[in-house]
């Protein structure tokens, strides 16, 4: 009745949310896409979509709810076949944040082109929640995100937690205490992470359970910004340990005790066909030995 590309298209509309991205995803022209879902529609005999809002018919959410199925089945075979290939080169997509492809990937990059030269690896730098929509709708192969990350079609994994620290100029007046507390920052400018983040908002919810307003100077989603204005004199900031290198011996962290822990997982497709290198990647990852510091 359908065509794999007709479904393909029907997909993509749906995901992307209008005809313009679809067509970019499926590698067709917009006007191609639009006739693919008008001949849907004749061979259903009724509309598949509300043109207004764009939105699934009742027979468009069973046509869509099927045709996922059918691709990643179709997508499965496809990777399963070129997977019996050994000698042929592969490409693994993973998708993650700058601080995670920075600080935690390199030793594990390295480790896994060294055993695979022949795998072209692609490494996608996007926010852990964008990371997710990603893998759900198979753009990448395999995610490294801040969690929690809570869909129905996906697989997680705790790989590891980073551990929150108070990062600050090694000259600053509270550069010498062993340990610090809330009430110490109560009137300290604080470089705070975009509490869109994942680990923004874990932050956010620790103020806010010890009823601590921060004294908010800067808000960032870049931890390397944060840095480079800690450096500056700009203020203090609560970052991931791993995130301090040896380029940064201009600034020294100090514990807090209570700070929270922030997790670290893999995601993937739940149903998809995972590759031997994909297998081997996440092996890597599990066996956590070495991480960059």
């Amino acid at each position: 009745m359908f065509s794999l590309d007709s479904l393909r298209c029907l997909c993509a509309v749906v995901e992307t949310g209008n005809f313009r991205l679809a067509a970019e995803r499926v590698h067709r022209s917009q006007p191609a896409v639009s006739q693919q879902l008008k001949k849907m529609e004749q061979e259903a005999g009724q509309p598949l979509l509300e043109r207004k809002t764009g939105k699934l018919t009742e027979a468009g959410e069973i046509v869509y709810t099927r045709a996922r199925r059918m691709l990643l089945d179709m997508d499965n075979l496809a990777d399963e076949m070129r997977d019996l290939n050994t000698e042929g080169s592969t490409t693994l997509r993973v998708g993650t944040s700058d601080t995670t492809a920075l600080y935690v990937l390199p030793i594990h990059v390295r480790r896994f082109m060294k055993e695979h030269p022949q795998t072209r690896l692609t490494l996608i730098s996007r926010s852990s929640n964008a990371i997710t929509g990603q893998v759900v709708k198979g753009e990448v192969d395999l995610g490294i995100v801040t969690l929690p990350q809570e869909h129905a079609e996906l697989e997680v994994q705790e790989l590891f937690q980073q551990q929150l620290v108070l990062v600050l100029p090694v000259h600053h007046a509270l550069a010498k205490r062993r340990s610090i507390q809330l009430k110490d920052l109560d009137k300290i400018p604080m470089l705070q992470l975009d509490p869109t983040t994942q680990t923004g908002s874990l932050l956010e919810a620790f103020f806010a359970r010890h009823n601590f307003a921060p004294q908010a100077a800067i808000d960032s989603g870049s931890f390397e910004v944060i840095k480079r204005y800690i450096k500056e004199g700009a203020g203090v900031a609560f970052l991931p340990q791993e995130a301090l290198t040896e380029e940064d011996h201009t600034l020294t962290t100090i514990p807090m005790a209570g700070l929270p822990t922030v997790p670290i997982g893999a995601i993937w497709r739940k149903g998809a066909y995972q590759s031997r290198v994909v297998q081997d990647f996440l092996a890597q990852l599990q066996r956590g030995e070495g991480r960059d510091k």
